[in-house]
């Protein structure tokens, strides 16, 4: 595969943020935490409303995002790949982690390893290569009581080819509101080659 630049290539980084959350199962009779950290009450029966068809099981999280919470974060997840701006690094949980296959086989990062550890080499990668794509999310549906499930499309650069992907944004409340604490995000990688410059070669050609 033929690349324009390094930059480009690098400048995929940000699309991905990390790999869901492991649920935990509830301790017999006491509740358990949940992927976020917050304790589980096994009496808890909430659940949360979406724009999808997504359920929360309440019986293994707890607090759960409702409506408004999922409007915030993706909003504010659509605003940082398409028009950074440092005002919503509050959206990042202290622990945030980013991974992509997708991203790391055309960024040359060993796949299974983070895009970016940590949130301060996600802000670091935006101030110096921002990605400024067009991201329109086509369906947002809560998966459990503190993750997203996104489908989205964003059509750019040399090629005009539409990438259309899953995101999985995994939510935390310890900051007293909720923020993204991971993505896991995989999309069309060729698409994607193709906007940024690169080519390749199917099987048979």
């Amino acid at each position: 595969m033929l690349f324009t630049s390094s930059l480009a290539i690098l400048s995929l980084a940000s699309l991905g943020l990390a790999s869901p959350l492991e649920t935990s199962k509830l301790a017999s009779g006491t509740g358990a935490t949940n992927p976020a950290g917050n304790l589980v009450n096994a009496a808890d029966n909430s659940h949360v409303k979406s724009k999808g068809k997504g359920k929360c099981h309440g019986a293994q999280y707890t607090p759960c995002l409702n409506e408004d919470d999922i409007d915030t974060l993706v909003k504010a997840y659509v605003r940082m790949i398409s028009n950074w701006n440092d005002a919503d690094a509050k959206y990042l949980a202290e622990d945030f982690v980013d991974l992509s296959d997708s991203i790391n086989s055309l960024a040359r990062i060993p796949l299974g390893s983070p895009t970016f550890p940590s949130k301060q080499a996600f802000i670091d990668h935006q101030h110096t290569q921002p990605d400024n794509l067009p991201l329109k999310v086509t369906h947002q549906s809560a998966c459990s009581c503190s993750e997203i499930a996104l489908i989205w499309q964003a059509t750019f650069g040399a090629a005009q080819e539409q990438v259309r992907g899953l995101t999985i944004l995994g939510a935390t409340k310890h900051a007293g509101y909720w923020q993204i604490a991971s993505v896991d995000v995989e999309f069309n990688g060729l698409a994607y080659l193709a906007n940024i410059g690169g080519s390749y070669t199917l099987p048979g050609q």
